[in-house]
């Protein structure tokens, strides 16, 4: 009996006997991409390449191009597929038939067919900037990103500044987290051509992401002056306007959104957080009966159960809302297949690397503001710390800012050469951030609190700088982070009862390792007693953090600064104690995790 190997090259063989050449090829690639001795998948190739070599590129009568770009143009994809194929067959090196044929498959979802075609046209037509973009296109649909830049710069080449390849570029750096790059890219194209729509959308995201709100807004609503119904942007739209504090601009947001796309999963999450629920809330209906249909990704399916875990859990229903909360977090959890013992490695390398406190490295003139490091947990307080430190008129919020862990993770930051060599690059780039937010300010705080493991580093770059650390009742963080349905991938450890105990566990032994290093360098935040006893405390961190006393920190909440996270409608409220007992009433559920910790 024939094996899967022998139908492949037979099926191979049929399509170049018929002229559909562009199959035959990706299917003895295939083969050989398993087998690369396969003689059979080595002489069918090569019978293509002499054939095309011997047959001119030819089109057929042009009534028969138009009808089949009528079929293609009047959205008829598989008949235009067809229709093209059947072309094919009689001329086999057609360039209309063979673009008609591939854009169909690429509608279709058959990117592999299409790249196939594409990849053909590339080689009829080398200096073809079309040919290369839509191969480029179609590359990254079957996420080979490397490949499709190749393309997109190989159209750089032929026609430079062409802002649909520096968008596409931008859209591969980002999807290689590279989001720098990808920034750069975008605003390029926006430059480029400024009523390019795609590009002016990636570049008001990418300042979302930044924390840039302003800028973002103005570029988000400028692409939804060009294009009014697209709700994924409505929807972002009304995530900024949130995390801007403006809730009824955020609602209004969302609804539009779902004027467009009723249904879509993103608008009603963001409804649900805006709301409080009450008993006969239809959105308890909207939500579940989005979660019942089908197409949703899983990070979307996550925040619908999310979303009504919130519901219910404010509707007083503590076991349906542990139950969405579980489920969303498996979700999380199994789309970013994290397990403990990455992190476990990681922090192993962390102490590995920084057995005694590291050298400084040298700055040369230090210009701009300095930084206030804030970090811990999430969930331990961090927001409510900066809306009291930046209340200050010295001091200037930050917010949540990225530019270290990115520079941190593009080399090996346990080889302590390298930190030294790439220093000046990555203060460079941070300090013109910190001259960016503080506006004028001698201090801008940075509440990462992620960072907490970056400390060796930050000691040797920024020797003199403050650094705060928040405690929190272990239960309350860990309740608090298991209810939270994070935005960004950077909190993996996040989506498991379990994984959270044991990372709590490496993130106070790498805690004690700091203190051992820093000593009264660090500063150590109690949340409980800065919410029991506030004035004395603050004025303890403000000592240590050599600012005078100012009345202004005993209200963070009258601080209009923006605080960009999830903590926000608690730090737009006077400090109160009670937050770290919510945990309590689903104690049943978490009695055996909480017995884990130390």
């Amino acid at each position: 009996m024939a094996g899967p190997i022998d139908k492949t090259l037979r099926t191979a063989k049929s399509h170049a006997k018929s002229g559909a050449f562009a199959e035959a090829e990706a299917l003895y690639r295939e083969v050989l991409a398993r087998f690369p001795g396969n003689k059979r998948a080595q002489a069918g190739l090569a019978e293509i390449a002499q054939t095309r070599a011997s047959t001119r590129p030819m089109n057929p009568p042009r009534p028969v191009i138009d009808q089949l770009f009528g079929l293609k143009k009047s959205g008829r994809d598989r008949e235009a597929a067809e229709a093209a194929a059947r072309v094919l067959k009689q001329f086999p090196r057609a360039p209309a038939a063979m673009e008609v044929r591939a854009a169909a498959l690429s509608a279709l979802d058959d990117h592999e067919g299409a790249a196939a075609l594409y990849r053909e046209l590339v080689g009829m037509f080398p200096d073809a900037p079309d040919a290369h973009g839509s191969y480029g296109n179609e590359l990254m649909a079957l996420n080979r990103d490397d490949e499709a830049v190749a393309e997109f710069e190989r159209v750089l080449e032929l026609r430079p500044g062409d802002p649909v390849s520096l968008n596409n570029i931008g859209n591969a750096k980002r999807r290689a987290g590279e989001d720098k790059i990808a920034r750069e890219l975008y605003q390029a194209a926006h430059e480029a051509a400024p009523d390019f729509a795609e590009a002016q959308l990636n570049l008001g995201n990418m300042l979302a992401k930044d924390g840039e709100l302003e800028e973002a807004e103005f570029h988000l609503k400028a692409f939804l002056h060009k294009v009014p119904d697209h709700y994924l942007t409505l929807s972002s739209l009304g995530d900024l306007l949130l995390a801007k504090g403006d809730k009824q601009s955020a609602r209004e947001n969302y609804e539009r959104a779902l004027h467009y796309r009723p249904g879509f999963p993103d608008a009603l999450a963001g409804l649900a957080h805006i709301q409080r629920a009450t008993a006969d809330d239809p959105l308890f209906d909207a939500l579940t009966a989005s979660l019942a249909q089908p197409g949703h990704s899983a990070k979307q399916r996550a925040g619908l159960e999310f979303a009504l875990g919130k519901l219910r859990e404010e509707s007083g229903e503590t076991e349906a809302a542990f139950g969405h909360y579980t489920r969303g977090n498996a979700l999380r959890k199994e789309a970013q297949g994290y397990t403990i013992a990455r992190d476990v490695e990681r922090f192993a390398q962390i102490k590995q690397a920084f057995p005694a406190p590291p050298a400084e490295i040298p700055e040369t003139a230090p210009d701009g503001p300095e930084p206030i490091f804030i970090v811990g947990l999430p969930r331990s307080g961090t927001t409510l710390t900066e809306q009291i430190i930046s209340a200050h008129p010295q001091v200037a919020p930050g917010g949540e800012l990225t530019e270290l862990s990115q520079q941190f993770n593009e080399f090996d930051w346990t080889d302590p050469d390298l930190l030294a060599q790439k220093a000046p690059e990555i203060r460079a780039e941070y300090r013109e951030k910190l001259r960016k937010l503080g506006q004028g300010a001698p201090f801008v705080t940075d509440k990462m609190p992620l960072n907490f493991r970056w400390l060796g580093e930050i000691r040797a770059l920024f020797p003199q700088a403050k650094i705060v650390h928040t405690n929190r009742d272990p239960r309350a963080v860990i309740w608090s982070i298991f209810r939270l349905n994070f935005s960004s991938d950077g909190n993996d450890y996040a989506y498991d009862l379990d994984d959270l105990v044991a990372y709590h566990g490496l993130y106070r032994d790498l805690m004690a390792h700091w203190r051992t290093l820093f000593g009264a360098t660090l500063y150590d935040l109690d949340y409980e007693q800065l919410t029991a006893t506030p004035e004395p405390v603050i004025r303890d961190m403000l000592a240590y953090l050599e600012l005078p006393f100012d009345e202004a920190c005993l209200r963070p909440q009258d601080n209009t600064r923006i605080a960009r996270t999830a903590s926000r409608d608690q730090v737009t409220k006077p400090i109160y104690k009670g937050s770290s007992q919510a945990w309590e009433k689903f104690a049943p559920h978490l009695e055996a995790a909480f017995a884990k910790l130390d």
